[in-house]
């Protein structure tokens, strides 16, 4: 069988200048986050924050998911210094692909490493806000649009918050 193309591992200091090209690459209705938040978001998830790596080892994309309550929404652009809270919920806060190598089943990998890994550490929901009309590839992950949480003034355009069940 040959090798897939690409394999996910835990975020490496040298990691960080490739992640932030990519946010800068694919995200365009908002201000991409700065290094600082990004970094703020990975600490709260140290095991559920991985790149993917392509057959160069190049970073060719990346999540960022943490614990956080099923009913709110985390704020984009700050570094949300409360203690994490223990919850059931893991927030999807970032799947992002470089142009590149869209189209080539990385995000839908990504996503089942980190559901692999969140049933593993007893998640039993997660969540997220599709943004930028991804709610369709979401919803096709399993998530359902739902009113459980309002969206905050953070997000543009058409996001939606969006829950599956693990």
């Amino acid at each position: 069988m040959a090798n897939p193309p690409h394999r996910c591992r835990g975020i490496i200091e040298a990691d960080w200048p490739q992640i932030l090209r990519i946010q800068n690459e694919v995200y365009y209705e908002f201000h991409p986050e700065s290094e600082v938040v990004m970094r703020s978001k990975a600490n709260r998830g140290a095991t559920t924050c991985f790149v993917a790596l392509d057959h160069d080892s190049a970073v060719v994309a990346y999540c960022l998911a943490y614990p956080y309550p099923a009913d709110q929404t985390a704020s984009l652009g700050i570094v949300d210094a409360t203690p994490v809270t223990l919850t059931d919920n893991l927030f999807v806060h970032d799947v992002a692909v470089q142009r590149a190598s869209a189209g080539r089943g990385v995000a839908q990998a990504l996503f089942h490493h980190l559901a692999t890994i969140a049933r593993t550490e007893g998640y039993r929901t997660m969540s997220l806000v599709a943004v930028q009309r991804a709610a369709s590839f979401w919803s096709k992950m399993g998530f359902t649009p739902s009113t459980r949480a309002s969206v905050n003034d953070s997000y543009t355009g058409d996001a939606i918050f969006m829950i599956r069940d693990l």
